[in-house]
């Protein structure tokens, strides 16, 4: 038996980092015999569907490959189906559900066999019926354009959503993920699982009551179960019928629980009453003081994002009330306060601050003045710009690298109407060259960026800057110079990347022992997490980072309710991580309290990561699945942009999961 460690051991010996790419056809004929094996049939299917997102191989003969491989999905699953206890099913009906289909034909006949192992018999808890669902979601979302299920699966589906006994939460998740993504709930069923006991089962019957899949076409009836859910114990759920609320019921039945949810005890909720705020019920004069009064300047110790946000939608409702703070804000303590300074003054086309702020020692706020700035001022920002693209790396707190990516990527995309001038372009030459030198991966969508501006703005005799790229580890750097060069000389140049290296040497015994890892959150809070050994490349690059204090005093910078929260940046943005790059192990499930690695493309984590707060089915197969949450998930609901990890530790492999 070929366990995933196993491989990832050989990989980590042999194969340079571009060999380990999973999307690609030509590996379609090593993975078809493992799907005859109960060992490895289930990472067969993982790898078969991974594979044929790759591109077309050039001279390929014409077969039908993704007939070919749903069929020996098919027959693979049909045989586990008829034995007694299955192996492998699961991970064969998610593939099935998640092969891009171009042909109806092909859409029924997974279909078909989705439909059988959703209504396979199960003895106790959640089955193959489950990942079932799981798939069946997934090819109706992906699938939509050209296929749509028959009522006997949206039956059997039914069937599931509202079997509400205890332990069977996945099934019900998955089965009602799927009816929504059919567009297919019904009320009785909605009726049904609004009451169920699960409270992510709840959110999404309220997402589906709010108007994503449901049938009804009644918008009181939509707004009285909006109603309902307003005052649900969970957060998860009030949160979404807030925003069902927003959609559905302020037009008609004005912002009174809105205004009631600025007091809702979750932060996430009254936050979420407070942006929608800055939009709704224009004429209410209330809402003007309310959003005036909790537009004060922030603390300069503890929460900032209640005021921050109040001040932003103050700007959007009323400017002349905002005018009168933004300075305040903009001169704030907290580098999140001025960012958000930033985002009011664009709104309220103040060049004047947007100028200062675009000075800013924080590249966040930086970012965040530019593009306005340079809307409002022209030609006449350019000096603004080249010290933007002037942003050189730096030391930060506890020995952090802080990376200037993100800033210098949206100065050269906010160029892009801009006319030729000699310092832009040799700032634009000359930021190019300096991250270049720092050889560092993660620079890619920022070194993409300043071609394409420097290809704009600069001429053939900037070509020594461009030529070296050729030869660039980065294929798709040197593809971006290959594409000006040949534009600037007329005849067509080829990139011919270097050799990338290998990956580093791991273990066995790295990679089969199982560790726990805590998080301890500034605020006092602890996170316990046990990484998995789905994702053992990941796994191990993870827990060196934690060992060496990589992520020690890094924020969660990205907060998305009911959805992912994100951090592990030195400098809290996308686009400033770990250098090296990190290839993708994606056979994990995306369920709540799982980690994930965040990516801009195809194997290109920075170390950063994500914490999925609900079940996100769509991260499947797109972004590793690395670890689980297995304790202090109330902690993790809590977490706030800003809120700081003070350390992570390796625990002892005797440790125990909230002892």
């Amino acid at each position: 038996m070929i366990r995933s460690w196993a491989v990832a051991l050989i990989l980590s010996i042999a194969a340079p980092a571009a060999a380990a790419q999973p999307e690609r056809r030509d590996l379609i004929a090593q993975q078809l015999p493992r799907l005859a094996s109960r060992d490895t049939k289930g990472e067969a299917a993982t790898a078969l569907v991974l594979a044929l997102r790759g591109r077309p191989q050039d001279g390929a003969p014409p077969i039908d490959l993704e007939r070919a491989v749903l069929d020996a999905l098919i027959a693979a699953g049909d045989l586990e189906l008829s034995q007694p206890e299955p192996v492998g099913l699961q991970e064969i009906a998610r593939a099935v559900g998640r092969i891009p289909y171009q042909r109806a034909e092909a859409f029924s006949a997974a279909e078909a066999f989705l439909r059988r192992v959703l209504v396979k018999p199960v003895s106790r808890g959640d089955g193959p019926d489950a990942f079932a669902a799981r798939g069946l979601e997934s090819l109706a979302r992906l699938g939509r354009k050209i296929g749509k299920l028959e009522q006997a699966t949206i039956d059997a589906l039914d069937v599931k959503a509202r079997y509400t006994s205890p332990g069977y939460a996945s099934r019900q998740r998955n089965a009602l993920a799927a009816l929504i993504a059919a567009q297919s709930v019904g009320r009785e069923t909605l009726e049904v699982v609004l009451r169920a006991t699960d409270p992510e089962v709840r959110r999404l019957a309220m997402l589906s009551a709010g108007g994503a899949g449901s049938s009804i076409e009644d918008n009181e009836v939509r707004i009285s179960y909006i109603r309902q859910l307003l005052a649900d114990p969970s957060p998860l759920v009030r949160y979404e019928a807030l925003r069902s609320w927003v959609r559905r019921g302020v037009a008609t039945q004005g912002c009174q629980p809105v205004m009631e949810a600025l007091r809702d005890k979750d932060l996430h909720v009254a936050l979420a009453a407070i942006d929608a705020l800055g939009d709704a019920c224009r004429d209410d004069e209330s809402i003007d003081i309310a959003l005036t009064s909790e537009a004060r300047t922030p603390p300069t110790i503890g929460r900032w994002q209640r005021e921050a946000h109040a001040f932003v939608a103050l700007a959007r409702r009323d400017p002349e009330r905002a005018r009168i703070s933004l300075l305040s804000f903009a001169s704030h303590r907290t580098w999140q306060v001025r960012m958000y300074a930033a985002r009011a003054a664009a709104i309220l086309e103040d060049a004047e601050v947007l100028g200062r702020l675009a000075a800013d020692a924080d590249d966040n706020v930086v970012e965040a003045a530019l593009p306005t700035l340079r809307r409002l001022k022209g030609a006449e920002s350019d000096g603004a710009f080249i010290a933007a693209l002037k942003r050189e790396t730096r030391k930060g707190p506890k020995g952090t690298t802080i990376r200037p990516y993100q800033v210098i990527r949206a100065a050269a995309m906010a160029l892009e109407k801009a006319e030729p001038a000699r310092g832009l372009v040799e700032a634009l030459a000359g930021a190019l060259q300096r991250i270049t030198d720092e050889r560092c991966e993660t620079s890619r969508d920022a070194r993409v960026a300043l071609i394409a501006r420097l290809g704009a703005l600069g001429s053939p005799d900037r070509a020594d800057v461009l030529e070296p790229l050729l030869t660039d580890v980065d294929g798709a750097v040197g593809d971006a110079a290959a594409e000006v060069l040949s534009r600037w000389t007329g005849r067509l140049v080829r990139a011919d990347p270097a050799p990338t290296r290998s990956g580093s040497i791991l273990s066995a015994k790295e990679l089969a022992t199982r560790v726990l890892v805590s998080i301890e959150m500034e605020n006092g809070g602890r996170i316990e997490i046990r990484p998995s050994m789905l994702a053992p490349l990941t796994r191990q690059r993870f827990l060196s980072a934690v060992r060496a204090g990589y992520y020690d005093g890094l924020t969660f910078h990205r907060v998305v309710p009911n959805f992912v929260i994100q951090g592990g940046s030195p400098g809290a943005n996308e686009y400033c991580g770990d250098c090296p790059f990190m290839r993708d192990e994606l056979g994990g499930m995306h369920t709540r309290g799982t980690l994930g690695i965040s990516t801009r493309g195809p194997d290109t984590g920075d170390a950063q990561i994500f914490i999925n707060l609900i079940d996100n089915a769509r991260l499947d197969y797109d972004y590793t699945m690395f670890a689980e949450v297995c304790s202090g998930m109330a902690v993790v609901d809590a977490i706030q942009e800003g809120d700081r990890m003070l350390r992570l530790e390796v625990l002892p492999a005797t440790a125990r999961c909230g002892g």
